[in-house]
């Protein structure tokens, strides 16, 4: 007989003595879950009850911590804890919850696991509680409550197959229709789940009730094919022939019994069931058997799918049916000769026109009542007018007169002639394609991209986004359809639910991108639907690892080949949350193409203060924007623009605008195909009515200006008249600048790194000679000294506790990569002859006296490669922000040299040659 809790008569009075005193015996008499009595929860409830009274329910959870720490397995700690943690939060303490409710299950407790779950459910409808106490109540066998319990449980759990059957089966007398549609939920989820032993369980049911629901056994016949499960379908759809073979609905049988041979198509019983079925369609038929043995579907060594289509084509024959001829077009068969040998038809041009039945086969296309052609047989002005006032329903029409799916191509010459002139196809088209987007029933195959579909049950979105998705095995694409179900989240939820389920089992893949991925988008399917439940299985500590292994070249990797911008943005705030070199890796997602996170990375960067890294980066795109075309007109055009307008930022604009039109002339040959770089070029330019320009020219020099100019007109795609404008603009600006200094100068080339590959470091002989002793010493001296050190260390023993051994190792890989090092370093220098450097113009290899405009003072400044830069002696690298800002200016030029919120202006006051002296010859 089963336990039962009643009310405890004892004191209530909430005191440390009581909870003490409970605590002892439980203690003495070893209770556990197997041997706790029922009444003592009740006991636990009331001192609860009797602290809260007394307002001291802190003390007591205090007290019932001190003991359970001590104690761990106390029953009353657990219990009383679970209690106190839904008074302070209605989702409680899962683990206490699932600790105590697996505890009772063990042992079989289910009168106090039915009282637990009832205390739980007081202060919410607690999906696992609800869970439980079903199990309890179908276990203590109170079927009416359990009935109350699990209709809560279908409403609240719907991916819960085994919840959703059981409340079925429990309502089926009382509404068999709820009952109907819990089953059918259950059924489709158990397929999708590959739970076929319960799916089958239902199946007959299913059959039995709801077998005039063709839509829904289409569906089951969808999963089931994803899954290869051919042979169970064909299993499960033979019983759905019998209702409708009773009923003597023989297009329902064949339509099924087609459906079974196209799945199985060696089967006999599926043949003879066929050939039946189509005698009771087609009784009155005078050719039945004709059409019968000529499409040879009784035998069984043809393919039944060319026999189905022969005999289909041809029993269409008959009296009042229509037939399309390649010449005379749609005719109207009138009657049949008395001796079955030959037809009449009516066309157009040819009334009651004599035909045998074999020439009819051979020459006559048959056609359905309904088909299009018929239709404008019958009635052409209501055709054209369906055609040119309601296309959605003249698609529909078109396509069920083609089996439902017609290749575009073909819908093309269809139409050309009779309805469309060739040349207004391309814009009909266009309407089609939008109709497409708005109509549930057509579309275009996701299998083939060039064939548009009818479907005679509405698809609904998330239907296509699953077919879309199935139908791909490019990963990316994958990720593209699974995250348009986000996007449309309320639409969707149904394909939302298919791809959790995929991704969640995409996290134990092997290759480490489609974990990520799978990662990724688990997390942006959290927020589109947040009532699903999912467990990743990528726990932290293992992603944070996953994270923190990669290198900067993998990360970049991993990233270029993500093509979604919300998950290659969730790839990279994992690498900025995780990863000890994000700062690094961040900056290398700053130069990859296309454009996409390079936004949200500049912005991290800029909330992160790392300006200095920030000002290099736009220092390295701007000297390397051949290299990098597409990021550097970004950043040019996010600067220029002022959406980019920071104190810290170190870029001059006029320098900016130099280097835009500096490329424009290279983009003939970086972009080959295509005019989007281009455009953005000149977008930057001259866009806003010239606004840039106009203010960059007024501040310009006679020397810029020339420049300008003198780049544009050497760019081939530029038409004359666009340069003319710029002639033109650049004459209103600065009405009084000088050409005649221009003429027969070579201003395209004032930037000596405009010509100079990305790979080539230029340095003099001396700087060359220095590197190349410093590379000849370690490989000379340094790495046999460490080769003799290892062999000493050798000869002393035991390797593993030698530390000479191991330092000599050390070192070792440090010299090999400080060799490797210098050697690709010298392998990229390119020797300055100082000796070919002119002085008309500040470039490599000059010395310049400097005279700063402000202060007065004069410095003098050598320009020189990055090897020979020395501060002590004012020689500056050519990459220098002073030296780029100093390229092309001649004696009395001005430059201006920008650094963070500080302009310095410098004249020129004399250019000379490098000395040579110190230099080896």
């Amino acid at each position: 007989m089963p336990e039962t809790i009643t009310e405890d008569k004892t004191n209530k009075t909430a005191d440390s003595d009581k909870l003490t005193a409970l605590f002892n015996e439980e203690i003495y008499v070893r209770a556990d879950a197997s041997s706790v009595p029922a009444s003592k929860f009740k006991i636990y409830d009331d001192i609860i009850e009797a602290y809260k009274a007394e307002d001291k329910l802190a003390v007591a959870k205090q007290k019932i911590e001190d003991h359970f720490k001590e104690h761990p397995e106390s029953i009353s700690a657990k219990y009383m804890l679970m209690i106190l943690s839904f008074m302070e939060d209605p989702m409680g303490d899962a683990n206490l919850v699932k600790n105590i409710l697996d505890s009772f299950k063990a042992h079989g407790k289910w009168t106090i696991i039915e009282y637990i779950t009832d205390s739980i459910l007081k202060f919410g409808d607690h999906r696992l509680a609800l869970r439980v106490k079903a199990e309890a109540l179908d276990k203590l066998k109170k079927n009416k409550e359990l009935k109350v319990v699990l209709e809560k449980l279908a409403k609240q759990d719907k991916k819960n197959p085994e919840i959703a059957k059981k409340y079925a089966l429990t309502i089926m007398e009382e509404d068999k229709p709820k009952a109907i549609s819990y089953l059918k939920q259950a059924a489709e989820i158990f397929a999708k789940n590959k739970d076929y032993a319960q799916m089958e369980e239902i199946w007959p049911i299913l059959v039995t009730n709801n077998y005039e629901d063709v839509s829904f056994f289409d569906k089951i016949e969808r999963i089931l094919l994803s899954q290869r499960e051919k042979t169970r379908l064909v299993g499960l759809l033979y019983p759905i022939v019998e209702p409708f073979k009773q009923m003597e609905e023989w297009d329902k049988v064949i339509y099924f019994l087609k459906k079974i041979l196209e799945h199985e198509p060696a089967s006999q019983k599926a043949r003879n069931e066929l050939i039946r079925s189509y005698k009771q369609k087609y009784a009155n038929h005078s050719l039945l058997e004709d059409f019968l043995k000529m499409s040879e579907l009784g035998n069984n060594r043809k393919p039944v799918k060319v026999c189905i289509t022969n005999f289909e084509r041809n029993i269409v024959f008959d009296t009042d049916n229509y037939v399309m001829h390649r010449n005379w077009g749609v005719g109207k068969i009138t009657s049949i000769s008395q001796t079955g040998d030959s037809i009449f038809v009516d066309f157009a041009e040819k009334k009651e026109h004599k035909l045998s039945i074999q020439m009819a086969i051979t020459s006559l296309k048959p056609l359905k009542k309904d088909h299009i052609w018929v239709q404008n047989y019958e009635n052409k002005a209501g055709v054209i007018s369906l055609f040119q006032d309601n296309l959605a329903e003249f698609l529909t029409q078109l396509l069920k007169s083609y089996d439902n799916k017609m290749l575009v191509a073909d819908m093309k010459n269809e139409l050309i002639g009779t309805f469309l002139k060739a040349e207004d196809w391309s814009k009909w088209w266009a309407k089609v394609k939008s109709v497409l987007k708005k109509e549930a029933n057509i579309g275009m195959n996701p299998k083939k991209k060039d064939e548009v579909v009818y479907h005679e049950k509405a698809i609904t979105h998330s239907e296509t986004l699953t077919q879309k998705f199935q139908a791909t095995s490019d990963t990316n694409k994958k990720l593209e359809i699974a995250m348009e179900a986000v996007r449309d989240a309320d639409e969707a939820n149904e394909a939302g639910e298919f791809f959790i389920s995929h991704y969640v089992d995409e996290e134990n893949a092997r290759d480490s991108v489609r974990r990520l991925s799978a990662y990724l988008y688990l997390e942006e399917a959290a927020k589109a639907w947040p009532t699903e439940e999912f467990s990743h299985k990528i726990r932290e500590p293992e992603l944070q690892s996953l994270i923190q292994g990669l290198s900067k070249e993998d990360a970049l990797k991993i990233s270029k080949s993500l093509e979604n911008t919300d998950i290659k943005k969730g790839f990279k705030d994992l690498i900025r949350t995780y990863h000890p070199e994000s700062i690094n890796i961040l900056i290398g997602l700053l130069f990859e193409v296309p454009v996409k996170v390079n936004r949200s990375v500049f912005q991290n960067l800029v909330s992160d203060e790392k300006y200095a890294e920030l000002n290099l980066f736009i220092e390295t795109v701007s000297n390397k924007s051949k290299e990098h075309p597409e990021v550097f007109l970004w950043v040019a055009k996010s600067i220029l623009s002022h959406t980019w307008k920071f104190d810290w930022m170190n870029v001059s604009e006029e320098s900016l605008v130099i280097r835009v039109f500096r490329i424009l002339k290279p983009l003939t040959k970086i972009e080959d195909k295509g005019t989007k770089l281009k455009n953005q070029a000149m977008d930057i330019l001259f866009g806003k009515d010239n606004t840039l320009l106009k203010d960059i020219l007024q501040n310009a020099d006679d020397e810029y200006v020339r420049k300008l100019y003198a780049l544009f007109r050497e760019v081939t795609y530029v038409t004359d008249l666009e340069k003319d404008q710029l002639f033109s603009l650049i004459n209103e600006v600065k009405p009084n600048v000088v050409w005649d200094e221009y003429e027969g100068q070579d201003e395209v080339d004032d930037d000596p790194l405009s010509n100079l590959p990305t790979d080539v470091v230029l340095v003099t002989r001396q700087a060359f000679n220095a590197k190349k002793g410093e590379f000849e010493h370690l490989v000379n001296v340094e790495m046999l000294e460490n080769s003799r050190d290892i062999g000493e260390a050798q000869e002393k023993g035991d390797l593993r506790e030698n530390a000479e051994y191991k330092a000599a190792m050390e070192k070792q890989v440090q010299l090999q990569a400080a060799i490797k090092k210098l050697e690709s370093e010298l392998k990229s220098a390119r020797i300055l002859d100082i000796s070919e450097v002119k002085s008309e113009k500040v470039g490599i290899g000059n010395t310049v006296k400097l005279k700063n405009k402000k202060s007065g003072e004069v410095v003098t400044y050598s320009i020189l490669g990055a090897w020979d830069a020395d501060t002590e002696k004012n020689i500056i690298s050519y990459q220098s922000p002073l030296a780029k800002s100093l390229f092309g200016k001649h004696v009395g030029s001005e430059a201006t040299l920008v650094f963070g919120s500080t302009e310095t202006t410098y004249e020129v006051l004399e250019i000379s040659r490098y000395s040579l002296s110190g230099q080896e010859a």
